[in-house]
C-alpha cells in the first residue's frame, strides 16, 4: 500500500479531509481509538488480504507506524 493510500484509509477511518493527515501525526492527537484500530484491521483485509496484530497495531504512536505495521504485515 502506497503513502497516499495509506493516508487517505486513515482519513476515511478518522472521518477527516485525506489533506489534513500525515504519517507523522499522533494517533492519540487524531483520537484514534479502539474502534479505528477494527476499521483498520478490516480495511486491511478486506483491501489487500493483510492480517494485521491487533497487539502490535495498539502500539502504534503515528501514521507512519501504521505504515510500518502494513509493511511487516505484507512481507
Amino acid at each position: 500500500m502506497d503513502d497516499q493510500t495509506l493516508l487517505e484509509l486513515v482519513a476515511s477511518i478518522l472521518e477527516v479531509e485525506a489533506g489534513d493527515i500525515s504519517l507523522t501525526d499522533n494517533l492519540e492527537e487524531r483520537e484514534w481509538d479502539s474502534l479505528a484500530n477494527l476499521s483498520f484491521i478490516a480495511e486491511m483485509d478486506e483491501r489487500l488480504g493483510l492480517t494485521i496484530d491487533a497487539d502490535e497495531l495498539a502500539k502504534a504512536e503515528t501514521v507512519g507506524d501504521l505504515r510500518s505495521i502494513v509493511a511487516a504485515a505484507s512481507a
